[in-house]
């Protein structure tokens, strides 16, 4: 799993390659998090052409029983063409109390909903 920290924004990006496993990315997430327990306030950006095929609720589940909750409301875009990611996010609200989880197509959609300020003159989310 790939991972950018921007610090100016306070945003998390991870990139999930094509083929990796759930438990993989849960482990450099459970690393990255340990590490870095004050990302759990940050917006998080998460890439993933598909859910891994190994995943799981008890994935899901193990980062949850990790999180710090600081009382901030954050929230997760989940960037994907996965059609059933959106169930996945449903199961994240209740797991992540303090985290919005939402999908979309793109990175530039992504971006418009943690960051409203930067999107182009007129409001409108460009395709892409």
């Amino acid at each position: 799993m790939l991972s950018h920290i921007d610090v100016p924004t306070q945003t998390l990006s991870l990139h999930l390659p094509q083929g990796q496993s759930a438990q993989r990315a849960l482990e450099a997430a459970v690393k990255l998090l340990t590490k870095r327990p004050d990302l759990w306030d940050w917006d998080w950006i998460v890439e993933a052409a598909s859910v891994p095929d190994d995943a799981s609720i008890h994935h899901i589940g193990s980062l949850a029983r990790i999180q710090a909750n600081t009382g901030r409301r954050a929230r997760t875009v989940l960037v994907s063409e996965d059609r059933y990611l959106h169930l996945w996010a449903r199961v994240m609200d209740f797991q992540f109390p303090n985290r919005a989880h939402s999908v979309v197509r793109s990175m530039v959609e992504a971006r418009a909903l943690i960051h409203p300020t930067l999107r182009p003159a007129g409001g409108q989310v460009p395709e892409g």
